[in-house]
């Protein structure tokens, strides 16, 4: 008896209080999950013991907590905060907070949300509840989103460039999945423009939408049709189909896009060395494409705690286009021929396989994320071209592609709660590699057979943490790239090579009143694309050739970010630091360098300032929404005349306005301009858009439908003069962008994905 109180004594002293788990769900409005609410642990005198933040379902969880915690206390931003005793099992369950209202005599004040806040590192659009709910879908709704510009899947962030997209934490390998999201399910939107450490290193920019979570069991279904008239007419079709039961979901997408496309084209090409050698290119094309795709999934839904699933998607793309292009050639001003190229190329991508399998956990509070992916493609074309010379001997020119891609990618993530935040580590390795073969009968260009290998091996730790007002995140992630070059099945060392880098970032965020702010830093990279590597010569006319660069460095980037928000305002500051930047260059091609080449080529730094505010605002029916950027860059290169500046400023002005109209019609006039100035080694003239579109839902939201003008004016060309040492270059595509569009869109039993893939390897596939 005495040796067993002597042992409970020990145990007593050993451990001073029982620890449990406290964990439990915060939801707001019609039962929707809230992320980053503040949840903070008290003792019985108020006194601080530990705090955490909400993930994006809701959850708070307290690990191994001793029992000296009496409260807990539950506070977020336009939210009536709430302290609740703690169980004895340490199991909250679910709480709702209200929104933040105060009666004063029959006066209701209620706050609202504001439209646009800061999340850490994120510009957070809330979609639930205000006008964007009704924007059709998630193409519709990206396009009002402050910072994302663009359309139909082309987006871009200001200044950052194109974005990785995520749904509820997958990537979009097929950014037409945009088209099938109905803007009524997106709960809200982050752009992220300055990403962390568990995101590649060569990710700039990315945009989250989280959706709601609507319940359902049984068949439920998507079906979209949108028909648009150009110049000639396309129909987009897409089906979505799933069926749900318990804890199973399979699903099946089937899309369809067949249409045809014109657009015209002139440049201008101005050779100045011994003598002034002018080219100036004229031409239009035809396409006609068919695109079909597939892809069906299973995911299994094992407890809250434990998910499963894999799919596997297809497709088949051909297209054919038939262009004319007429060049006229002259050397100090004496014509030298007139060139007349007809030319009929075709392109097959069949089959093009992708696969995933993953699988997605919470065990004893460790968040897993375990993903395999796999890629294959192949892709073939073929041109045919008739060359007629005015005063030299005609020919025909012929050739033949086919370029081949695998990928093999897999990646690991661990979050657990750490002190008053979390930390999170991960691993990523990515096999790739691309093959391309060229025959030609073209003498001045010749065949070609290169092949690029590729591995990536990745790890990264990212630890978050609040102290008060303040929250602080710290990355780091580490990158070792082998790269293998080549050329007719020997490898080349001087173009093959080995990178080893580390990529810190930083952001720390407060509240200061009711100024939200926010401070972000990242060390990022920037590989080339697979084709930009390619050293296949392309032909364009017998004096014109264009190529990639083998040669080509990675980018080094890094960026320093100021962001603030107050109340219905927003603003962001930043700076970016670029050395080696790629950018389009030309040179001499041959012994007598009068043949010249489009190619690419790193340059020695770029600096870049940018500046973006806006605001929302509602008058009555009328929701209009004001954005204004600038973008500036500091860039010395050598032209023909000594060393050029190239800094004049690009701004950027956006006018959105949303007008509730009677039987529940929405109207939206959306306006766009943006000025001439400089963006890397190229001067863009300005360019405007103005767009309406009118939807209306039938049917309780089951049927939308959506009437649409786009570009009105027919004033979004762009022209752009490329300026190098020697040679400048003009472009002008004249597509006729007006188009008119009418959606049709039928849902029936809505259900939220369960399937939770993120991926592995996604910005590698985005590089193919």
């Amino acid at each position: 008896m005495k040796k067993i109180i002597l042992i409970l004594i020990i145990l007593i002293v050993a451990f001073p209080g029982f620890c449990r788990n406290i964990t439990g769900k915060v939801v707001g409005e019609e039962a929707l999950p809230l992320d980053y609410v503040n949840v903070v642990l008290l003792k019985a005198d108020s006194t601080y013991v530990s705090g955490t933040i909400t993930d994006e379902n809701g959850m708070f969880l307290f690990e191994n907590e001793e029992d000296s915690s009496k409260y807990i206390r539950i506070s977020s931003i336009g939210y009536v905060a709430k302290t609740l005793d703690l169980p004895a099992s340490g199991n909250l369950g679910v709480i709702t907070l209200e929104p933040t209202t105060i009666m004063l005599g029959e006066v209701v004040v209620k706050s609202n949300r504001p439209a646009t806040a800061i999340k850490g590192d994120a510009l957070v659009t809330n979609v639930a509840g205000s006008h964007l709910e009704h924007a059709g879908t998630a193409n519709d709704v990206l396009t009002q989103v402050p910072m994302v510009l663009g359309r139909d899947g082309n987006f871009e962030v200001f200044g950052k460039g194109a974005p990785a997209i995520y749904v509820n934490g997958r990537e979009l390998r097929d950014l037409s999945e945009l088209s099938q999201i109905n803007s009524a399910d997106i709960r809200n939107i982050e752009v992220i423009t300055n990403p962390g450490a568990k995101y590649d290193a060569s990710v700039k920019s990315v945009i989250c939408i989280r959706t709601k979570r609507p319940q359902g069991e049984g068949f439920s279904g998507n079906i979209r049709a949108q028909g648009a008239w150009q110049k000639y007419f396309r129909n987009v079709d897409w089906a979505n189909l799933k069926f749900r039961n318990g804890g199973l979901e399979m699903f099946a997408n089937l899309g369809l896009i067949k249409g045809k496309f014109y657009s015209t084209g002139i440049s201008d090409m101005v050779t100045r060395s011994t003598s002034v050698l002018e080219e100036n290119l004229s031409g239009a094309n035809i396409m006609h494409s068919n695109e079909f795709f597939g892809k069906a999934g299973i995911s299994y839904l094992i407890s809250d705690r434990h998910s499963v699933g894999a799919s596997y998607s297809n497709g088949l793309i051909k297209w054919k286009e038939v262009s004319t292009q007429v060049t006229s050639i002259r050397s100090d001003g004496v014509l030298l021929d007139n060139l007349n190229l007809n030319q009929d190329a075709r392109s097959n991508t069949l089959p093009k396989h992708y696969a995933n399998v993953y699988y997605g956990g919470n065990i004893a509070g460790l968040n897993i994320d375990f993903n395999i992916d796999y890629l294959w493609r192949k892709v073939t074309r073929s041109v045919w071209g008739e060359e007629t010379s005015e005063f030299n001997e005609n020919s025909v020119i012929s050739s033949i592609g086919h370029n081949r891609g695998r990928m093999f990618a897999e990646k690991l993530a661990l979050s657990y709660p750490l002190w008053k935040g979390s930390i999170e580590v991960g691993e990523e390795f990515i096999s790739s590699r691309v093959t391309s073969d060229y025959t030609t009968d073209a003498a001045i260009v010749g065949n070609a057979d290169t092949r690029v290998d590729e591995n990536n091996m990745a790890g990264f730790i990212d630890i978050a943490q609040s102290f008060g007002n303040f929250n602080a995140s710290v990355g780091l992630r580490y990158e070792c790239v082998r790269f293998s070059y080549f050329e007719n099945g020997q490898r080349d060392d001087d173009q093959s090579r080995v990178y080893n880098n580390l990529f810190p970032s930083l952001s720390v965020s407060t509240m200061i009143g009711n100024v939200q702010l926010a401070f972000n830093y990242a060390h990022k990279t920037q590989r080339p694309g697979y084709s930009e590597l390619d050293g296949t010569i392309g032909y364009i006319n017998r004096l014109t050739l264009e190529s990639g660069n083998p040669y080509l460095k990675s980018e080094k980037i890094h960026s320093l970010e100021l962001m603030g928000a107050w109340r219905h305002f927003f603003g962001q500051l930043s700076y970016t630091y670029k050395k080696d930047p790629i950018m389009n260059t030309t040179c001499p091609y041959g012994e007598d360098g009068v043949i010249k080449l489009l190619t690419l080529d790193n340059f020695p730094e770029i600096h870049n300032l940018q500046a973006f505010i806006g605001g929302q605002f509602q008058i009555g029916i009328w929701q209009p929404r004001v954005n204004v950027g600038i973008l500036k860059q500091w860039l010395t290169i050598d032209t023909s005349d000594g060393r050029r500046k190239l800094d004049n400023p690009i701004g950027l002005i956006q006018f959105h306005n949303a007008i509730h109209l009677p039987g529940d019609v929405w109207m939206n006039v959306d306006m766009q301009w943006m000025s001439a100035g400089n963006d890397k080694n190229s001067f863009v003239k300005s360019s405007s858009y103005l767009n309406a579109k009118l939807y209306k839902a039938f049917f309780g939201n089951k049927l939308g439908v959506t009437v649409e003008v786009t570009d009105i004016f027919n004033k979004g060309n762009r022209y752009t003069e490329m300026i190098n040492k020697d040679i400048t270059v003009s472009k002008l595509m004249t597509t006729n962008n007006r188009t008119f569009m009418l959606t049709l869109q039928y849902t029936f039993n809505s259900s939220r994905d369960r399937y939770r893939g993120q991926g592995a390897g996604t910005n590698e596939i985005n590089r193919f």
